[in-house]
Parts: C-alpha cells; structure tokens; sequence
C-alpha cells in the first residue's frame, strides 16, 4: 500500500468494480457500513479491474450468461436494472474506464470518490449508459461539480492510467479475486470480511468480530 497511514489507523478496505454487477447490489450495504463507521475506522476504496483492456466486443453466449447474473442480483438485491443494454452490438466490456474515472476523482474530490462510483454504477446498470465511453464518465464528472475540461485532462493523463494500474495490483495483493471484497486493516493484520455479496447483517456482524479480536 502506497499510503503509510493505512498501518497507523484501522482502515475498511473496500475492493470494488463499477462494472460489476454484485458491487452494484452490494452499493447500498457498503455505504452504509461506511456511513456508521464514520469517525471509528478509515475507509480506501480499491478499484479491482473486473475486465480491464478487453477489446473483444461480447459474445451472444456471454449475453445470456450476463443477462442471468443481472437477473439474479435484482432479485437479491433489490438494485434496479436496464435490460435493454442486452439489446446492444458490439458492446466491449473493458472496465478500466470507469475504474480509472473513480480513481480520477479520487485525486480530483477525495470526497466525492465513493459517489462518483456508485453514480458510475447507477448510470451504466439502471439507465443503460455507456461508462466505457470518456464523454459518459465525463458527464457523471460533471454532476458532481468537477468541470468537464479539467477531468478529461486528469482522466486521459498517463498518471491516472498508472494509479489505476496501481489499484488493480493492490487487489491481487489482498488476493481480492471476487468483488465485491471488504477487509479490514490494522496495523499489518488483514481481516477479510467478505468476498462476493453478502448480506448487511453478515458483514456487520464479521466487522465486529474482527474488532473485537483487535480490540479496537
């Protein structure tokens, strides 16, 4: 981890996707594990690279398995969902694009990096928007008062491209091979709290199992 802090102060690690529909019916749970830690525990946000650098544009096999996973956290989650993107051609599912675009206002807002991937999510899974596409993510920018010009330089620089880069390596680190994926972190001890989707009540109740063996 590049920040030094993250071994001063017990930090949740939240690694994530905008593209990855688990993450976006996890949204609501995370944000409020965050919302009630607010002042008791740090929070990084890790970008996790779901299917970043894909150039192939979708199979129709891989459509319908999509289609079924969309269908499956909607009817878990509750999270709504734009089905007409499966009426789309030549889709190309890279996801660094928008993983770079949250990264990017990290650096931009620190404040608004959380909102700017769940409005990241809500754009491309229930308006059916394309977060693949610069002027897209530009837009999302826009909404939360960053001005259009002064994102797309930072978003384009190779510096943005690199710290993505970065994000992605620190979730092979933390051996996030499943998103969404939280951990916590005190000191050099990592305690993983979950990895796919999980309930509010599940992961609250691991969180305060891992505090208590912290005794934080």
């Amino acid at each position: 981890m590049d920040n030094n802090d993250l071994l001063d102060i017990p930090h949740i690690i939240y690694v994530m996707d905008p593209m990855c529909s688990w993450c976006y019916g996890f949204a609501p749970i995370i944000k409020k594990v965050k919302e009630e830690q607010e002042g008791k525990l740090k929070f990084k946000l890790v970008l996790g690279g779901l299917r970043p650098g894909t150039t192939e544009p979708m199979a129709e096999n891989m459509k319908d398995t999509l289609k079924q996973h969309w269908e499956d956290v909607e009817k878990v989650t509750g999270q709504a969902f734009d089905l007409s993107f499966f009426d789309r051609t030549g889709f190309v599912y890279d996801t660094e694009p928008a993983c770079r675009a949250v990264v990017t206002m990290r650096y931009l807002n620190p404040q608004k990096e959380m909102e700017m991937a769940e409005e990241v999510q809500r754009a491309f899974y229930a308006k059916n928007n394309d977060v693949t596409k610069a002027e897209v993510l530009t837009a999302i920018a826009a909404n939360l008062g960053i001005e259009e010009e002064t994102f797309q330089e930072k978003f384009n620089s190779e510096a943005m491209k690199e710290k993505t880069m970065q994000d992605f390596l620190i979730a092979r680190h933390l051996q996030a091979n499943a998103f969404p994926s939280v951990y916590l972190l005190n000191g050099t001890d990592l305690h993983l709290l979950n990895r796919g989707y999980r309930s509010y009540e599940a992961v609250t109740s691991r969180l305060e199992e891992a505090l208590k063996i912290n005794d934080i």
